[in-house]
């Protein structure tokens, strides 16, 4: 199977970029590895339509006794989270340190966490999902922790405390699916074909439990306290990797909750009051926001809530929509901590009031944070719009106008940031004096995601529908 050569290709390059090369290569090794696995992942959604072309299944038996195995699947969702995992690890090794700071321990924990995601997103046994559960926590702590700046250490570690409730409350909730699964096993196809049998009291605490992690991890309402000085404090990579795809953890979790528990869908209702609060409440937190890396994480979580909405929607366009909203938010989102993290190293500041006419002296910065604004906001021709339009089908074929309010978060969110963009980067008064110059290894980035971002939201059809 594919995968495997995969990911001991990014382990390897994890090692070696951290132990064995000179620091001045670690960029171009990193670069190489997950360009390579990018074009892999590319190769899988073209060839994953043909059964042929593409082996979906492997399985090694690991602890056969106690139902473990190191069993891996690919299916229409997994393929596609593999590619966001690819195109936003490559996009921040190539473009995710802009001052080139410790580039050797940025491109091993960028690898080591592209070796989580892509373990995490195709692992068929619960109990191997939660090793790479684990390993995309302790990779994003030590972006926060060892290459953030500003209150990095207090982040990182209301960021542990948060992700160390989550891992146990996930590890309780697997436990007791192994237990009452009839047959006891960690396997997600069985656990799926006998959910139905786990007593209703018992998937109900499981529902709960592991609600309540995948919550932590996307985040959302009342959960998310840890992300705003997580996302904010962590370095530029971090933050892309955090908002692009450690999120899209929760939100992949609560996908196949709903697919193993059949009690999922009496509280579909429930969750999309949840995500509509969550939605405004981010909306009126991006609204008051200075700090444009603040700014970018409640934007980053209003995209989580709608992702939860497609999700409650219960249809298949809400489950088409959510699928591909973690693909187009976690591209627009991991743009705009990029171009953020670009124009905090080129003018000294991240405050929007302090950044005036910046498109003058930093317009590829200035160009790709607008796409990366249109992509979160659903402007037609980036997938954001696609995500958009099939999220809010799906979700109004099952709740009607209550399922619509969502957009009230979009159209705030969206309001502000271009009414401040315009005042601030694009402003003819005022010009903000560069400290330092805009590195062509930025634009690389910028090119790398800008592309994906336009192409899966003018040609939906290379996605939706796989089977």
């Amino acid at each position: 199977m594919i995968l495997i050569p995969i990911m001991m290709l990014v382990l390897l390059a994890a090692v070696v970029g951290e132990y064995i090369i000179p620091e001045r290569h670690s960029r171009a090794l990193g670069a190489i590895a997950s360009g390579i696995v990018l074009l892999l992942s590319l190769y899988l959604i073209l060839a994953f339509n043909s059964m042929t072309a593409v082996q979906t299944t492997f399985s090694v038996s690991y602890i056969s006794s106690f139902g473990i195995d190191l069993s891996f699947v690919l299916s229409n969702i997994s393929v596609i989270l593999v590619l966001l995992a690819s195109i936003v690890s490559f996009a921040a090794v190539i473009g995710g340190n802009p001052g080139g700071e410790r580039r050797r321990a940025s491109n091993a924990l960028i690898m080591l966490f592209e070796l989580a995601a892509i373990g995490f997103f195709t692992s068929g046994n619960l109990f191997i999902l939660f090793i790479f559960w684990d390993v995309g926590v302790v990779s994003a702590f030590f972006m926060i922790n060892y290459l953030g700046s500003g209150g990095a250490r207090s982040s990182a570690k209301n960021y542990l405390i948060y992700s160390i409730f989550a891992s146990a409350l996930l590890l309780f909730g697997i436990m007791m699916i192994y237990f009452y699964t009839p047959v006891h096993s960690f396997n997600l196809s069985t656990i799926e074909a006998s959910g139905a049998s786990i007593p209703i009291w018992v998937q109900e605490t499981i529902f709960a439990l592991l609600l309540i992690a995948f919550f932590v991890k996307m985040p959302v309402f009342p959960l998310h306290s840890w992300m705003s000085d997580a996302y904010s404090d962590a370095s530029t990579q971090g933050s892309m990797v955090l908002s692009g795809i450690l999120s899209k953890f929760g939100a992949y979790g609560v996908f196949i909750l709903f697919l193993m528990l059949p009690i999922s869908h009496t509280y579909a209702k429930y969750i999309l009051i949840i995500a509509i609060v969550s939605a405004l409440y981010a909306a009126f937190n991006a609204m008051v926001q200075s700090d444009l890396k603040r700014m970018a994480a409640y934007t980053s979580m209003i995209e989580s809530s709608l992702i939860l909405v497609g999700i409650a929607a219960y249809n298949s366009f809400g489950s088409e929509g959510a699928v591909y909203g973690m693909l187009a938010y976690g591209l627009a989102a991991s743009l705009m901590f990029l171009s953020v993290g670009s124009i905090e190293f080129t003018f000294g500041s991240r405050e929007i009031a302090a950044i005036k006419g910046a498109v003058k002296s930093a317009s590829a910065s200035v160009y790709s944070f607008l796409i990366a604004l249109f992509g979160s906001t659903g402007v037609p021709i980036t997938a954001g719009f696609i995500a958009d339009l099939f999220i809010f089908i799906g979700s109004y074929q099952s709740y009607g106008f209550v399922g619509l309010i969502p957009i009230a978060s979009l159209v705030m969110m969206g309001g502000y940031l271009y009414y401040a963009v315009d005042r601030s980067f694009l402003s003819t008064f005022k010009h903000s004096h560069p400290v330092r110059i805009e590195y062509w290894h930025w634009d690389m980035g910028y090119a790398v995601l800008v592309a994906a971002i336009i192409v899966f939201g003018i040609l939906p059809s290379i996605l939706i529908g796989l089977r």
